[in-house]
């Protein structure tokens, strides 16, 4: 990196000036503003105005110094420019200089010299002017002091429109609300103390008082920067219904309804909605608001609430809100069920491996999922996300060795549990993740555990990640997680604070709170969970078989079918043996148990194969039905009415429903909603619409590919599927969006785990 001459100049005053003295430790001389620089000017400063002990704070000690030293009559405490004509000197003024250089101002000459004169004062108005201060004085008073030694800037060198209105508003927070949040950045980041102003702000319009200063008395009704219950209970709904009122019981004037609508609109901005223009308006982006509730799965209502307040301000949002997710380490059984069947419970995120310290027992006991707890769930209508968690409560778990363990215990885990196709398992982050460590540490663990877990379960599950906003955004952004399970309930993760949901969110994490059932007999503790419907979770187990029909005897090849019958054929959850009629020798088969779904006209399944080929009798298949992909059985034996396209003529193909024609020689037209027939052995481009997984010829996992990219099939191969995959159709070439061709035969998934009908299809 260049050096600065100014901080160098900087660091070289302070170690002469102040090396050998009690307190201070030598900066480094390297020309590179850091905290160890800021550090090193504030142990100086403290030295200069008497504190004892010098440390890298300025804490509460140093602000009481500050007042002390530098109070004046009828004014603000503060270091004033020396008259024209003092030429005394003083390290202080010195610091300042040194601070100013950090900063990138200039004070005209280009070492500190320990005067306070016009090109340090001008320096200081410039920086009053970049924060959104109005006072064109030269005076450092405690906030600017404290601004100078800090590693806060006031301006940026990004020039896009979003920087620029970020600092617009960062100065429109400092310029109104300096008495409650000092003075904040205006960078054009948005971070935790932007994030902290607002609420202070906030809190300053319900009529609060300012925050204490250090030397004062202590008094009730001081705003904190936290939102809390005080805070929400003056929370006005907009448009204001003259129902809440202000910290001393008044109604809010319209003035001051436009001041709260003009913060809604700015947490709207931070939130990634609304307009440029609007961010600074007094006028409520009513589509914005509303687009932002739909989003973070809460009600929508053209009016900003208190759950939107808490939603717009704060990660885990409305701790009071309802829920009908929730996650638990608490194993469920036959005595603790009713608890959260009592509390209107329908999703529930388990862990599939590990175990808790029982506080009780003083003992680690297991929190994992066992079939009989899945049972008890599905019985109860409860459907369940699996979560896979070893000890990632630290950065430094998350290793390219660590991924492949747990690739190999998740899946043995999913396997034992019978988990149902398509199961999303989410990867625990459960730690602070800064975004350095996301990218050096985060985004390898989950490449290397992407390409490890989903060869071991050929493509049968999916893998979901939980963890903080950014860090959820991220590693989905780079293809190597499905869903989102966010833990916006750790308010002070750095990688929730100042970033938006993720996209892709399922389940939002925001409260701990126990719950009983309604004789108030059992409890459970619990997080609840936001639920937006992107993932419903699995409600049933079952094992995908790789060859065969659960042993029985069949010589049918795999095919994915289109039902092109015009009608609905009914699927059943099992099928029995059946004593036929004598002119049909021997024991046969036929559906049997309850109707567990339908394969409506033009949807798509797989077929396994056929018990008793000859008579052709009834089908295993895998489908999905509207909610979870299924095993099921369908009867062959029926004729069903139909436009009679009949496209391929292969061995054991007329072992299926009449008029279902092979996936492969169909087209879904999504500008029409039209299915087209490909004639026989004709290769045909096909857009993937969806993320879906790809293999080699072995079955390792090759990638992803994702909306835009293009397949070339042909559509003889009716039985092309893969062998351990069979809901894999294999393709003879890959164009990736970028224009890169992989030519050799792979093998793609269909989506089964998407919609099997319409646009939204993984393939067009």
């Amino acid at each position: 990196m260049a050096v600065d001459t100014y901080v160098l100049n900087t660091q070289k005053w302070l170690n002469k000036t102040y090396n050998g003295k009690y307190g201070y430790n030598s900066v480094e001389e390297n020309g590179q503003t850091g905290w160890n620089t800021i550090y090193a000017l504030i142990r100086a400063f403290q030295i200069e105005i008497g504190i004892s002990e010098p440390s890298n704070n300025f804490g509460d000690q140093t602000s009481t110094k500050f007042y002390e030293k530098f109070k004046r009559t009828g004014k603000e405490s503060a270091i004033v420019q020396q008259e024209d004509g003092d030429e005394s000197s003083n390290n202080v003024y010195g610091i300042i200089q040194g601070a100013l250089f950090c900063k990138g101002y200039s004070i005209g000459t280009n070492t500190p010299t320990c005067h306070f004169y016009n090109g340090t004062g001008n320096a200081i108005k410039k920086l009053k002017s970049d924060a959104g201060l109005d006072d064109n004085t030269s005076d450092v008073t405690l906030n600017i002091m404290k601004a100078l030694l800090s590693m806060d800037y006031f301006y940026s060198y990004k020039t896009d429109e979003k920087t620029l209105k970020t600092i617009e508003i960062q100065r429109y927070l400092n310029k109104n609300y300096e008495d409650y949040i000092g003075l904040r950045p205006c960078d054009g980041v948005y971070g935790s103390r932007t994030n902290k102003a607002i609420i202070y702000a906030l809190q300053a319009e319900e009529g609060m008082l300012r925050p204490r200063r250090p030397w004062e008395d202590e008094v009730d009704g001081c705003a904190t920067g936290e939102f809390f219950d005080i805070t929400k209970q003056h929370c006005p709904t907009i448009p204001y219904n003259q129902v809440e009122k202000d910290y001393k019981g008044n109604i809010y004037t319209s003035s001051q309804i436009k001041r709260f609508t003009k913060l809604v609109n700015i947490a709207l901005f931070f939130n990634g909605f609304g307009t440029i223009t609007g961010a600074l308006s007094e006028a409520l982006q009513v589509s914005a608001l509303n687009n932002f509730q739909s989003k973070y799965g809460i009600p929508v209502k053209n009016a900003c609430d208190i759950t939107s307040w808490m939603s717009l301000f704060v990660s885990c949002g409305n701790r009071s809100r309802s829920a009908i997710a929730c996650d638990c380490a608490t194993l469920i059984t036959k005595d603790n069920i009713d608890v959260l069947v009592d509390n209107d419970y329908k999703y529930i995120g388990r862990y599939v491996s590990g175990q808790i310290w029982d506080s009780v027992k003083e003992e680690y006991v297991d929190k994992c999922l066992s079939t009989n707890e899945l049972q008890l769930l599905f019985n109860k209508g409860i459907r369940v996300f699996p979560i896979f968690q070893g000890a990632g409560n630290k950065v430094s778990y998350f290793t390219v060795n660590q991924a492949k363990e747990d690739a190999k215990t998740a899946y043995e885990a999913a396997e034992n549990l019978y988990l149902q196709f398509g199961a999303i398992i989410y990867f625990a982050v459960d730690c602070d993740v800064m975004d350095y460590q996301v990218t050096n540490n985060i985004l390898p663990y989950f490449q290397a555990l992407q390409k490890e877990f989903i060869t071991k379960c050929r493509g049968k599950y999916r893998i979901g990640i939980y963890a903080s906003r950014n860090t959820c955004t991220r590693v989905c952004d780079a293809g190597y997680a499905s869903s989102s399970f966010v833990s916006d309930m750790a308010t002070g993760y750095s990688g929730n604070i100042g970033f938006p949901i993720p996209d892709n969110w399922a389940f939002d994490q925001f409260a701990t709170v126990t719950i009983r059932n309604k004789n108030n007999t059992r409890s459970i503790e619990i997080d609840k969970d936001g639920f937006s419907g992107k993932y419903l979770g699995i409600s049933y187990e079952y094992s995908v078989q790789e060859n065969g029909l659960d042993g029985l005897s069949t010589n049918a090849n795999s095919f994915i079918l289109v039902n092109r019958s015009g009608v609905s054929l009914p699927v059943y959850e099992s099928m029995e043996h059946y004593n036929w009629p004598v002119a049909t020798a021997g024991t046969q088969y036929v559906t049997s148990g309850k109707k567990i779904g339908e394969i409506k006209p033009n949807e798509f399944y797989l077929f396994y194969g056929t018990a008793n080929p000859s008579l052709n009798t009834v089908h295993k298949i895998l489908f999905n039905d509207g909610k979870d992909v299924r095993i099921g059985y369908v009867d062959g034996t029926h004729e069903y009415p139909g436009n009679g396209e009949t496209n391929m003529n292969v061995a054991n193909y007329n072992q299926r429903p009449q008029y279902h024609e092979p996936y492969s020689c169909l087209r879904y037209v999504p500008e029409t909603n039209e299915y087209k027939l490909v004639s026989s052995a004709q290769n045909q481009e096909i857009t993937i619409n969806k993320p879906v997984v790809y293999f080699d010829v072995s079955g390792n996992y090759k990638g992803i590919l994702g909306k835009g990219d293009k397949i070339i099939i042909n559509s003889g191969n009716v039985n092309n599927t893969g062998q351990s995959r069979p809901w894999c159709y294999r393709v003879s070439k890959i164009i990736l969006s970028n224009g890169t061709e992989i030519t050799q035969n792979t093998y793609v998934s269909v989506g089964l785990e998407y919609e099997t009908i319409g646009s939204e299809r993984a393939w067009y």
